[in-house]
């Protein structure tokens, strides 16, 4: 059968998920068929709209473009309330029907990845519950790491998946912090138990998944390279605006720190330069982010010019750009090998694969 992933919350990691899980079924052997029927985030790509996580799982996997990235039902700014006053549930439920039965023809498996969390889509009677029972899937639950909360989630979402005729086969708890790893995976699998849900597996949450490049920074927020354009594959471990004195931001600049600082504030930026060349094998900085609008001139130009370290310019001002990056959230992208690779690995080590083939089979 289809195996659908579905998430309890939105950003609990199923792109990322999918990769491994794809990954590890094409190891054993199978052939598999990946879609995404519904999404917001919609892209044209030779005139077809195209999902972003599509885009990723199907370059990541090399999986048949065509197929896997076709968006069944663009969810485009405005849709949803035209749909609800004229409403073509059925029409729509045939489309996103034919692309799986056509995947499955041609596969040993189907992954559909679900949009957000269970109940989206449920305003068009779409949501992840309808389209798991209309195309025969079974249902597998992704949630974030914790205990109470997340069983909670977890037992709330079943009951929603199970009203509307879906069939689950359990769960995957993830993003669990490694030093709580053992006693998390220990009580949510009693605590699925105790309610009926199956656990599949407890992932830990590794910081190189939640890391973007200081490129990927400087794209979803359109910077403007000024310089260090050959390190943008660098990687932002933290973020911290530097609006204080230069001896009070120095001791902050270690572990890839992104650092945020108005464009015209000359002592900080050479600061930053100054520790970064002196301990450049350590990569304190990973990049800066100059806010205001503020160009620099100068000698701190050809300075920044001559430094590997990568430099943006935004027009916003401090305060309003750090809070918008705080609210980002950094998707995994085809050529982030790193990401594709920890994905990859994290389910084979920590995911009853085995287990769900089994259940797929029941």
């Amino acid at each position: 059968k289809p195996l659908y992933i579905v998430g309890t919350q939105r950003d609990v990691g199923k792109t990322t998920f999918c990769i491994g899980l794809i990954h590890a079924l094409k190891e054993r052997g199978l052939s598999v068929g990946y879609t995404k029927p519904l999404g917001q985030r919609v892209q044209t790509v030779g005139g077809q709209p195209v999902h972003d996580d599509a885009l990723v799982v199907s370059q990541a996997m090399n999986l048949d473009a065509a197929e896997s990235t076709s968006m069944v039902v663009p969810l485009t700014r405005g849709r949803v309330e035209k749909e609800i006053y004229d409403l073509h549930a059925p029409e729509l439920a045939e489309k996103i029907i034919e692309v799986c039965h056509r995947l499955s023809a041609d596969n040993d498996i189907v992954v559909i990845e679900g949009m957000g969390h269970v109940g989206m889509g449920s305003c068009l009677k779409l949501s992840a519950a309808d389209i798991a029972r209309l195309v025969g899937a079974k249902a597998l639950l992704l949630s974030g790491g914790g205990i109470g909360r997340t069983i909670d989630d977890i037992a709330l979402c079943a009951t929603f998946l199970t009203a509307r005729g879906a069939d689950l086969i359990g769960t995957v708890v993830n993003k669990v912090w490694p030093e709580k790893y053992r006693r998390v995976s220990e009580a949510t699998t009693k605590g699925l138990d105790n309610i009926g849900i199956r656990s599949f597996g407890t992932v830990p949450f590794e910081k190189m998944l939640a890391s973007p490049t200081v490129g990927q920074v400087a794209q979803q927020i359109g910077g403007e390279i000024l310089c260090g354009k050959g390190a943008l594959s660098n990687r932002v471990g933290t973020i911290i605006v530097a609006a204080m004195e230069p001896d009070h931001m120095v001791p902050y600049l270690k572990e890839r720190v992104l650092v945020i600082t108005p464009g015209d504030r000359t002592d900080n930026i050479l600061a930053i330069l100054s520790t970064h060349i002196l301990d450049r094998y350590s990569q304190p900085a990973s990049g800066i982010v100059l806010t205001g609008g503020f160009r620099p001139t100068g000698k701190v130009m050809s300075l920044l010019a001559g430094c590997d370290l990568p430099t943006m310019l935004c027009h916003e001002d401090t305060y309003t750009l750090a809070a918008k990056l705080r609210g980002m959230t950094f998707k995994i992208t085809p050529d982030d090998k790193q990401r594709i690779s920890a994905a990859m690995r994290l389910v084979n080590e920590y995911v009853n694969v085995k287990g769900i083939l089994d259940a797929l089979r029941e």
